[in-house]
């Protein structure tokens, strides 16, 4: 899951690297869409491995100010896949539908809201949910703001770990 996480900073990164030259007048946003299909993960969370396969697509929004300067981005990931323990075969299906804020004028604070991550198991539900809405210092990981579940930033994987073990 911390992948996941990783792979948003690189699409962050992504974005601040295509900044150019700034034109002196101010600039509508740009917009970057990155799309993946068959993007495979080794995931070791559960102290055995996972074998997650998603297809999505990654939108960057840039904005800029009156001198072309970039203000903020927003990242919108939208992925949906399959996550796998080739050991037992245990499978379910994984999505992600986030939206995360980068303020350059602050970029040590972020804002991600929507699904982070959900693994839904048949018969168990809704095991690993991730959702909601997190403010935070990304180098200090201290927390702002949260509101609603957030057992992939909490680290808490017990029971999605549980199922993909049986």
């Amino acid at each position: 899951m911390r992948k996941l996480r990783i792979i948003a900073v690189a699409f962050a990164a992504l974005g601040l690297s295509l900044f150019g030259a700034a034109p002196a007048a101010a600039e509508p946003p740009t917009t970057d869409i990155l799309i993946f299909d068959d993007l495979t993960i080794e995931d070791f969370t559960c102290g055995f491995l996972i074998v997650e396969v998603f297809d999505g697509t990654v939108r960057i929004t840039t904005f800029v100010d009156d001198e072309g300067n970039p203000t903020r981005i927003r990242i919108a990931a939208l992925f949906q896949g399959t996550l796998t323990n080739p050991e037992t075969g245990e499978s379910t299906k994984g999505q992600q539908e986030l939206i995360i804020f980068l303020d350059v004028e602050q970029p040590a604070q972020e804002t991600w809201a929507g699904l982070r991550f959900r693994a839904v198991f048949p018969g168990a539900g809704a095991v690993l949910l991730d959702a909601g809405r997190l403010v935070f210092d990304v180098e200090t990981g201290e927390v702002f703001f949260e509101a609603g579940p957030h057992q992939v930033f909490h680290e808490d994987f017990e029971a999605y770990c549980a199922e993909f073990s049986s």
